[in-house]
């Protein structure tokens, strides 16, 4: 992952927001615990360059967060459109997957 990633998440009503994500600043972690070496920050609106931009209805969004939804099947289904990084993208939908 590069130093900074940033995920723009655009939905059709305009309340777009996007996940900045960096390597965790100060203190050791263990080499083995990936999630606390990380921190995201969420903001709303656009981000200039995204990694990685997302495109899908507020209910998909939804949906994927609740665990009713897997993503990787969101984005097979034509639900979520992206653009960038496509990697990413694949990593990304691995994380959510549905219960």
């Amino acid at each position: 992952m590069p130093s900074t990633t940033r995920v723009q998440f655009r939905l059709p009503d305009g309340s777009d927001f996007y996940l900045q994500v960096s390597p965790r600043t100060g203190g050791s972690v263990a080499s083995c615990d990936t999630a606390a070496a990380v921190e995201a920050v969420q903001a709303m609106g656009l981000t200039e360059a995204p990694d990685l931009e997302l495109e899908m209805s507020y209910k998909t969004l939804n949906d994927i967060i609740d665990g009713e939804l897997s993503a990787r099947h969101a984005f097979l289904l034509g639900d979520i459109r992206y653009t960038g990084n496509r990697e990413l993208a694949a990593a990304l939908a691995d994380l959510f997957a549905a219960h």
